[in-house]
């Protein structure tokens, strides 16, 4: 291996650390309480290496952080949403999307919480774009339950009010847990049952 690509690898490896110091560290002690000197030692790095990767400082891995960690959660949302939900039975759709957002919301919980706690995300983040984390605007849900319909599967409905409700529920289940450590109705088996069964007794086709 030539010298000049080791050095770029060994860069890229301190640059990742450094991120996952700091993501650490800025969930844990919020921006305020987050200290340069903490995020280096956490990774056992002199305090002016910092400063080679992210000349800003601070301010400069904060953002790095949260651009990483969005671009992350976006991702893993596309995902959730590019699932084959289609060939599924209605209920088994419904149980499919609440718990792909639950286990989506739990794995990343800390960085979500952030996201919602700290006033300087909004210089990284759109309000649009926070909003994603949490819910979306994007018809998939009603597109879904449409092709349902010329399938035959649900009757004929407001495929936009449906699609919202579900996002209601989701949105809410990401409130209950960034805001408390209580189990919202999602995460209990018998409670989501009856959320499903009452979706579904309002749109299967008889």
């Amino acid at each position: 291996m030539e010298i000049g690509t080791m050095r770029q690898e060994q860069a890229a490896s301190t640059r990742k650390r450094l991120l996952e110091s700091a993501t650490q560290i800025f969930t844990e002690k919020g921006y305020e309480g987050a200290s340069v000197r903490a995020i280096n030692r956490n990774v056992n790095l002199a305090n002016g290496l910092l400063y080679h990767y992210f000349p800003g400082g601070k301010k400069e891995l904060f953002k790095a952080v949260i651009e990483e960690n969005r671009n992350e959660i976006f991702l893993a949302i596309e995902q959730l949403k590019n699932e084959i939900y289609i060939e599924l039975p209605l209920k088994e759709m419904l149980e499919k999307i609440y718990m792909g957002f639950v286990d989506l919301i739990d794995a990343r919980l800390d960085i979500v919480r952030m996201f919602f706690r700290e006033k300087e995300v909004l210089e990284c983040v759109s309000k649009e774009q926070i909003m994603q984390v949490i819910g979306t605007k994007d018809p998939w849900i009603a597109d879904m339950l449409r092709q349902k319909y010329l399938r035959g599967e649900v009757r004929k409905m407001d495929f936009e009010m449906a699609g919202m409700q579900i996002a209601s529920i989701l949105i809410n289940h990401a409130v209950i847990k960034m805001v408390t450590d209580c189990e919202s109705i999602l995460e209990i088996p018998e409670a989501r049952k009856r959320v499903i069964d009452y979706q579904a007794s309002m749109w299967l086709s008889i």
